[in-house]
């Protein structure tokens, strides 16, 4: 359990994390305005930002930028916001959209040398690649 806006966890989360994890926006806003630290990164180096990504939340990713977070934070593998919003993708691409529109960079590359766009031309159960900038067909 975290005490405080910038207390962490056995695991280096803090309330931001768990405010995103249990999609309390309103909550993460006034963290945010609290003082709470909008790109704090956990012992695997996911912020608060990531976990919005993971669980494609949309409002929470808003928010989070509005709030200050950088969009293109890697944690410990290289896996950025959008790389983690690729690999969670579920059908909808508001969160890509999102990311993309705060300026996530969808050919960063990761420890491994796989981009978002990479990963997602990978990806068979989805066509996530369509809502990734200067590809064909692309929603944005």
């Amino acid at each position: 359990m975290t005490r405080g806006v910038q207390g962490r966890d056995r695991m280096g989360r803090t309330a931001l994390h768990y405010a995103v994890l249990s999609s309390d926006v309103d909550g993460l806003g006034e963290l945010v305005a609290s003082g709470a630290d909008p790109d704090a990164a956990d012992g695997a180096g996911w912020t608060p930002l990531h976990f919005a990504a993971q669980a494609q939340n949309p409002q929470a990713a808003a928010a989070l930028l509005a709030g200050g977070a950088a969009v293109d934070i890697p944690d410990r593998h290289g896996n950025t916001a959008l790389w983690t919003a690729v690999f969670n993708f579920r059908g909808e691409g508001a969160t890509l959209r999102v990311l993309l529109g705060a300026g996530a960079d969808p050919e960063r590359e990761n420890a491994h040398g796989v981009s978002p766009r990479g990963l997602a031309d990978k990806i068979a159960n989805y066509d996530v690649a369509v809502h990734l900038p200067n590809v064909e067909g692309s929603s944005l």
